[in-house]
């Protein structure tokens, strides 16, 4: 099927995720966790949703380590991975700031009553638009340099996601606390890898990998700090050791990756506060974002010589991973107010569904770099 497919685009396949391309789209889990939330049934409660937050750090450590490790994996590549990261980042600083200044002009003007000052909102706002659903195409062609670009987006949001949420948590000294969140990472991964090689039976070594995943998530959200780093460290760490434990981690945590995110998506769901400040944000975001893109598509093609239409149908579908630092933000606010969360999941909701127009032009971008 080609890369213009439902299959090829749906948010659910992100690399990083680890999604079959038979995927569920966020939509529908996110939709779910509107109907059992406290807006509909109540089934999640204010009260209940709160006893999640143990999992929403698991997940993010398990997020983070899929990062890590492609990253590692793609580091093979040597200075087509270097060109790779730095158009990623660029098109991500060219979203991020599109986003983030249009959003502030209008919180300022608006005064919508947000749980942080407007600046902060807007930085928060566009940090989580910059990710994009990253496209499992092979190859070494025009096409699979433009899907690698919105592979590595995510690295952006990993690295200031991890000062953004320490600075939102109270902590003066961000280098400082953002450095030991990487000795942590680097200190448990090391212990879990020593676990793993005395491992014997299976049963064995999946309870030292849950468990090793439990303590990356769960020392980055007792210090208040991103488990997105913890477990990109660890990821990193595991990918560039033996084979053997490489492939022990990553099929181990495949069996706990999926229902995680599940779950995630599902508490964004039901954390959603359908308001009309909802709507006032949700709406310019998902605008802006697609802006973004675009400008970082233009900018970013002409620099590395890709199709801008092209790259503009990769980087358009938006990563899960906004919605993951979204939840992640909202923890260490400890604050009821979930207006940036429900923003952020309503507009990756809408952007998805938006994305499907650029699907439908995809294949005549991909034939003209045929024909060219």
């Amino acid at each position: 099927m080609p890369p213009g497919s439902w299959r090829a685009f749906a948010p659910a396949r992100h690399a990083a995720l680890g999604f079959s391309e038979h995927a569920a789209p966020s939509l529908v889990f996110v939709l779910t966790g509107v109907v059992l939330g406290p807006e509909l049934l109540d089934v999640l409660s204010v009260n209940l949703l709160a006893q999640f937050d143990p999992a929403v750090s698991v997940t993010l450590a398990v997020l983070g380590i899929f990062v890590g490790s492609g990253l590692s994996a793609a580091a093979s590549h040597g200075r087509v991975t270097f060109w790779w990261v730095t158009g990623a980042t660029l098109q991500g600083l060219i979203t991020f700031g599109t986003v983030a200044a249009a959003m502030y002009l209008l919180l300022h003007q608006w005064g919508l009553p947000l749980p942080v000052d407007p600046l902060t909102g807007a930085a928060v706002l566009g940090l989580c638009s910059t990710v994009s659903a990253a496209v499992r195409e092979t190859g070494s062609g025009t096409a699979s340099n433009a899907a690698r670009i919105a592979d590595f987006d995510d690295l952006l949001l990993v690295a200031l996601g991890a000062f953004a949420v320490a600075w939102l948590a109270g902590w003066s000294s961000l280098v400082v606390v953002v450095g030991l969140t990487l000795v942590a990472g680097v200190v448990i991964a090391v212990a879990g890898a020593a676990l793993l090689a005395f491992s014997g039976t299976a049963p064995e070594r999946s309870v030292f990998v849950t468990g090793t995943v439990f303590l990356l998530g769960g020392a980055a959200a007792y210090t208040g700090t991103s488990p997105l780093v913890s477990g990109c460290v660890a990821g990193l760490l595991w990918a560039r050791m033996q084979r053997s434990v490489t492939a022990l981690v990553d099929s181990d945590l495949k069996k706990l990756q999926h229902p995680l995110v599940v779950i995630l998506l599902i508490i964004a769901g039901a954390s959603i506060q359908f308001t009309y400040q909802l709507l006032w944000l949700a709406a310019p975001l998902v605008l802006f974002r697609l802006t973004g893109k675009l400008i970082g598509s233009l900018v970013t093609a002409r620099l590395f010589g890709l199709p801008a239409g092209l790259l503009a149908t990769y980087l358009a579908p938006p990563g899960l991973l906004g919605i993951a630092l979204a939840l992640n933000i909202q923890q260490v606010l400890s604050t009821g107010d979930t207006l940036l969360v429900s923003a952020v999941t309503a507009s990756t909701v809408a952007a998805e569904l938006l994305a499907l127009v650029l699907v439908i032009f995809q294949p005549l971008a991909l034939s003209s770099v045929e024909a060219a």
